[in-house]
């Protein structure tokens, strides 16, 4: 019985799948795209894919290449950048020693802006001490014919990077100093370096008035009797000490010493010193010379 079933099935399953030519009623062989006995072309139906695979065909098929963006500077985030920074400087002025979060390098910024305005001044303070001391040679040798040495024109670009390089490298170094020195004595966690520089910036931070300060009196000083330059020294005083402030309260700061903080402040103060000095005997032996060619030559005329 059950064999019986089986073989009715597969007969009527062979009658559903068996196609006619809808032309001539003639019967068609599976596959076939014309009828054999009329040729009228079969049109074949295709069954409605699903969804998922209609996804997984066109996701295989190649998509555009996306189009290469060009780098726009974005003007709106260099204003808050801008803005920051100066939040940064106001909030310094106030307080001095109670740091704000800024922008992550505004220390470094600030510390070169300083070393600029730095160099800018005492190129201008050479130079018109140069500028002095040649009215005075002209003055007492008015009846010679002997040209007079001048040294006002070799005072230009490399003094004024010579002081901004010596500026900049002796405060890193002595950011650096006090980095280790932090690190050395303070059993707390302490922070990376440029944390520590704007730390220091923040604190130092009237350095930057004072220099526009002491640019602003060289450029009033007169090239014939250097009238200002006592103020100037004055101004030059205040800078370093904001700057020895600054250096040192980091001593004063330290958290969990394992010493007293006096021995931290003091091996800064004195390792300080002796940049200092080393930074005083490279000045020196680079300006020296040029001074002592003018001097050498007046004794000579």
């Amino acid at each position: 019985m059950f064999n019986l079933n089986f073989t009715i099935c597969q007969i009527q399953k062979g009658m559903i799948e068996m196609k006619y030519c809808a032309n001539c009623g003639a019967k068609l062989k599976d596959g076939a795209k014309f009828c054999t006995s009329c040729g009228q072309a079969i049109v074949q139906k295709t069954e409605p894919q699903p969804k998922a695979v209609e996804q997984a065909e066109a996701t295989a098929q190649p998509q555009p290449a996306p189009a290469v963006k060009t780098a726009v500077v974005n003007n709106e985030k260099m204003k808050q950048v801008a803005g920051n920074y100066w939040s940064w400087l106001a909030s310094a002025c106030k307080k001095p020693f109670t740091p704000q979060e800024g922008p992550k390098y505004a220390g470094v910024i600030t510390l070169l802006i300083e070393g600029i305005l730095f160099g800018l001044s005492i190129m201008l303070l050479i130079r018109k001490i140069a500028r002095a001391v040649m009215s005075i040679a002209e003055a007492l040798i008015a009846l010679l014919s002997s040209p007079i040495p001048t040294i006002e024109n070799r005072v230009g670009f490399y003094v004024f990077f010579g002081f901004f390089l010596i500026t900049v490298i002796v405060a890193f170094v002595m950011i650096g100093v006090n980095y280790l020195v932090e690190k050395s004595f303070s059993e707390a966690k302490h922070p990376n370096f440029v944390t520590m520089i704007n730390n220091i910036a923040h604190k130092s931070v009237y350095l930057l008035p004072l220099n526009l300060l002491f640019l602003l009196s060289v450029m009033m000083i007169s090239d014939q009797n250097l009238s200002g330059l006592k103020f100037s020294l004055v101004v030059i005083g205040l800078m370093l000490a904001v700057w020895t402030i600054a250096i040192l309260a980091t001593g004063y700061e330290i958290v969990k010493p394992k010493f007293d903080r006096f021995y931290a402040t003091f091996a800064i103060y004195l390792v300080d010193a002796i940049i200092y000095y080393i930074a005083y005997s490279v000045l020196h032996d680079s300006f020296y010379v040029v001074f002592k060619e003018v001097i050498d030559r007046l004794l000579n005329i």
